[in-house]
């Protein structure tokens, strides 16, 4: 590999990196790291609050990003406080705040080539 060739051209760190995008790929899961990320720490019912989604569903949720290792738990008494893994989330989030239909991104056709 050159220089300037992406490294994601290799399988095994497009795997792993594929794994982050498929644990983002939900809105939910979107939104509670987008919270995560610009908020800190934060515990199920203050992200219950915010996104307007019931505590069980953030639970879910929750329980999905940490098993991909994008948030940690931190408990203190009766209160869990989740926060994300990796600092560089912001930056990819970031990107997808820039990244919308009609900004110049061409849609995909069905056979996986954009016109």
């Amino acid at each position: 590999m050159t220089g300037h060739e992406s490294k994601l051209i290799d399988s095994k760190f497009a795997e792993e990196r594929a794994v982050i995008l498929r644990a983002l790929g939900n809105p939910a899961r979107l939104r509670i790291v987008a919270m995560l990320s610009s908020r800190g720490e934060t515990t199920v019912g203050a992200l219950s609050r915010a996104l307007g989604l019931p505590q069980s569903s953030i639970s879910r949720q929750l329980s999905w990003l940490r098993l991909n290792e994008l948030v940690e738990v931190r408990r203190d008494g009766a209160f869990s406080y989740y926060s994300i893994t990796m600092p560089q989330l912001s930056v990819l989030l970031g990107c997808l705040e820039k990244c919308r239909r009609g900004s110049g991104i061409t849609e995909p056709t069905d056979t996986g080539v954009a016109q």
